[in-house]
């Protein structure tokens, strides 16, 4: 591990305060001296920052990462966009705890709802643990490029304790025990906290185990996060209601009583429901006037989302017309699915009557055709749904079905906009009170959408080219404010003492590109990558993880521990 000193730099460190112009020195892990005119000392590595920006690395709040940190511990391109530190085990859903008789359903619901091949994450995870300090040692024992945040998966937790009833009930008082167990032994080893969900369902079409949970179940784990005095819990309202608001009055109540903080997940501007976004964070800043401390997660990257055609987020709001042939394994079985009358009439059905769905069943134009699978079927590249069914007379449904079939089940279609594609809106929520940075999803959906370098777009365009913040604005609110609401205390600031967490650009040379499809992950499976993003340096605990875009092969970070965050350790 080589010292570091960082010259000529300006340092936007963290706090939202005025840049100014010193000098860094890094001593192991520690930021050990900032001042100017810092004079090289022997065997340190000197970096020349004159002209750049000295910033904390990026604290990414919402992936779902869990599985790729064993496969890539180096974690790309995570580092290529200034990320430092990124939180797991989001949604219900984590790969801890777990055990051999029922590992095989954490696995399908895990990978069900974000989109991950279930070989991949069976063969390519060496699957050596059952409790969450175990499950640490495993993730982090090798190092890793970045530091990694782990939350208890509410579901997982559930299919650990209940096993396949863990979809059917609420747990019993010997049951919930076991849950306050695990969770007091997770805590104790260094757990963030719980994830839980109220919205997702499997490709079963069955509420995912967290949403079997009563109240009992979600003030007893709260509980343990309350009398340890670390951790948070993140959670998704379900949208699919007419009032999602009672989710989040639920858990206001739950953790405003016992003070522990909450951060929600799912706030998207859609024209499919225009008013809902708004809505949401009003509530949600109502709350906090309050005193409570629950933050709405939001994401400035437009949802543009490839379609996939063995399994897609975007129809899981379908449960019995397009979730049920998506979630079908047999190709001829899709087939005879898709020719049916009888499937017809219930997807269109449906369809019709849903008030939300992440496909654009209400706006048919933004299913853009990127590819097709017969010559004859060229001249429909790039035209769209509603050219379709329009030109065919048909329900878009119908229509849909009929080009997945010429298309031998493997159409080249993009949902395009299908949230978040007016950068004003965006914009707005960004800077609404009750909002913070997040929502990013990296790790999930790999070959529906790239969600790394969400860091990367949101300094570019409401930073740089838009000015929706001061550049002071900005790094606040990927580093020092992630770090106040969610308890980083060694990270977050560039400060003496602290991590040496730290980000070396220039505003002007950083740029978000678009995905590129790679065949890189274990046996051969696809993913889309972002390129990286323009960034001089990434360094991690001291040491530099990413220099001008390519990875070094330094892994000094591992699992974090949430008492040693909080200096409760």
């Amino acid at each position: 591990m080589a010292d570091l000193l960082i010259r000529g730099g300006s340092i936007v460190d963290g706090s939202g305060a005025a840049a100014f112009d010193a000098d860094v020195r890094v001593s192991g892990r520690t930021i050990i001296e900032i001042g100017p005119d810092l004079t090289p000392r022997a065997g340190e590595r000197t970096i020349e920052a004159g002209g750049a920006i000295v910033a904390p690395g990026f604290i990414d709040i919402h992936t779902h990462l869990d599985p790729t940190l064993f496969w890539d511990p180096l974690c790309d391109p995570m580092p290529q966009h200034g990320v430092t530190t990124v939180l797991t085990g989001n949604c219900s859903l984590s790969l801890m705890p777990t055990c051999e008789e029922h590992r095989e359903e954490a696995i399908g619901v895990f990978c069900d709802i974000e989109d991950i091949p279930e070989a991949t994450m069976r063969d390519a995870l060496p699957w050596d643990w059952e409790s969450y300090a175990s499950y640490c040692d495993s993730q982090g024992g090798g190092g890793l490029a970045v530091h990694s945040a782990a939350l208890i998966g509410h579901s997982t937790l559930r299919i650990y304790v209940l096993g396949a009833e863990a979809w059917e009930r609420a747990s019993t008082d010997e049951e919930r025990g076991r849950i306050v167990a695990e969770m007091e032994a997770a805590m104790a080893a260094g757990c963030f906290g719980f994830s839980t969900s109220f919205f997702d369902t499997d490709r079963r079409a069955r509420p995912v185990p967290s949403r079997r949970a009563d109240r009992a179940e979600l003030e007893a784990m709260t509980d343990v996060l309350a009398r340890n005095g670390a951790g948070f819990v993140e959670f998704i309202p379900n949208q699919s209601v007419e009032d999602p608001r009672q989710d989040l009055d639920l858990m206001a109540q739950i953790l405003g009583s016992r003070g522990v903080p909450g951060t929600w997940n799912g706030l998207v501007v859609s024209k499919m429901a225009p008013e809902a976004c708004a809505l949401l964070a009003d509530h949600a800043e109502k709350q906090r006037a309050e005193g409570l401390e629950i933050y709405a997660q939001f994401s400035p990257r437009t949802l543009d989302m490839m379609v996939t055609w063995e399994q897609s987020l975007l129809f899981i709001m379908h449960p019995l017309g397009w979730n049920t042939m998506m979630s079908e394994d047999d190709p001829e079985k899709k087939r005879v699915m898709l020719a049916d009358p009888e499937w017809l009439r219930v997807a269109r059905e449906e369809w019709d009557s849903l008030g939300m769905s992440i496909f654009p069943i209400k706006h048919p134009e933004k299913a853009l055709f990127i590819s097709v699978e017969k010559p004859e079927l060229e001249p429909w590249v790039g035209r769209n749904l509603a050219e379709l069914a329009e030109e065919r007379g048909l329900h878009p449904s119908d229509a849909l079905a009929e080009w997945v079939l010429e298309n031998d089940l493997n159409p080249g279609v993009v949902a395009v906009g299908v949230a978040n594609d007016d950068v004003d809106d965006v914009a707005k929520m960004l800077r609404h009170p009750a909002t913070i940075v997040g929502a990013s999803d990296a790790g999930a959906h790999l070959q529906m959408m790239c969600a790394a370098g969400d860091s990367t777009l949101f300094l570019t365009r409401h930073v740089r080219d838009r000015g929706d913040f001061t550049l002071e604005e900005g790094v606040f609110e990927l580093t020092g404010r992630q770090a106040d609401c969610f308890g980083f205390s060694r990270r977050g600031r560039v400060r003496e003492g602290l991590e040496a967490d730290l980000v070396v650009f220039r505003l002007d040379e950083l740029a978000w590109e678009k995905e590129v499809m790679m065949d890189d992950l274990p046996g051969g499976a696809r993913r889309l990558r972002r390129p990286g993003g323009g960034y001089r340096f990434t360094i991690a605990a001291g040491e530099i993880t990413q220099e001008n875009g390519k990875l070094t092969g330094a892994r000094p970070a591992g699992v974090l521990d949430a008492r040693a965050e909080k200096g409760l350790v």
